[in-house]
């Protein structure tokens, strides 16, 4: 890849898959804007890209409120003269058992995971058509929306399903503006939302986090779960030049737990 020039931004930065992209982006040759709630975390992300030789901006934003979405997309276009790819990475969870979740619940996780994320898919949309430069959009969404059974929640798997659906009509909607939008779905990720979901789990059931951990992985055909790297691989190859004619798809990346 070459992204020397470009410009990604990357929501959900401080940590986990975002901050493992951003380091995939920076590798590549791209300038990168963290944006995060947790704007402290994000420095971390920016000492290991400027590690690198390439240009960091942490900006704090929380994607669930439109203002600050509309704050990051100008902050962007000023400070290093605008985004060529975003990586809508940001997201949510707890968990909580399908007849326990209540209406908080619902908002607080589909305020970022749906609303959240298609805002700033718009938002930024808008600002690479008044550039005329085309761009690429890669959404975060994951094999939840597709009826993992093992999701955290229900509340999650459909704000999941929901970012597979708004990346089909975006990328239809964008695809004559040069614009492509592809989602990726990641299955078991090792991370920390990974980690305390298990620890919830465990003081549920009597077993270990271990223990739990191994359940899942033993239904993976694979037999591994994934890394944030093997997620962070596929989007600097959806915003690459070998990617230019791939748009409205939403890739599982799960060790064949879901063959779709």
């Amino acid at each position: 890849m070459d992204f020397f020039g470009k410009t990604t931004l990357v929501t959900g930065a401080a940590r986990g898959i975002g901050q493992s992209a951003a380091i995939h982006f920076a590798k590549e040759g791209a300038d990168l804007i963290l944006a995060d709630l947790d704007s402290q975390a994000a420095e971390s992300t920016r000492t290991l890209i400027e590690d690198l030789g390439r240009n960091a901006l942490v900006i704090q934003v929380d994607i669930g409120n439109l203002s600050e979405i509309d704050q990051m997309v100008e902050i962007a276009s000023s400070e290093l003269g605008g985004v060529d790819i975003l990586f809508n990475n940001a997201g949510l969870t707890q968990h909580i058992s399908f007849l326990d979740i209540e209406d908080h619940h619902w908002d607080q996780i589909h305020s970022v995971n749906a609303k959240g994320t298609f805002f700033c898919m718009q938002k930024i949309a808008k600002h690479m058509i008044e550039r005329g430069n085309g761009g690429r959009i890669i959404n975060t969404a994951s094999i939840a929306g597709r009826g993992y059974r093992r999701t955290s929640n229900a509340a999650y798997a459909a704000s999941k399903g929901a970012v597979i659906a708004m990346t089909r009509i975006a990328a239809s909607v964008l695809a004559s503006h040069d614009i492509n939008v592809n989602a990726i779905c990641p299955g078991i990720v090792q991370t920390k939302m990974l980690a305390d979901i298990l620890s919830l789990r465990s003081d549920e059931t009597g077993l270990s986090s271990a223990e739990l951990k191994q359940a899942m992985i033993e239904e993976i055909p694979l037999g591994r779960a994934n890394e944030a790297d093997d997620i962070a691989a596929l989007a600097v190859f959806l915003a690459g030049p070998g990617s230019r004619n791939i748009t409205g798809q939403a890739f599982n990346v799960d060790g064949g737990i879901i063959m779709s």
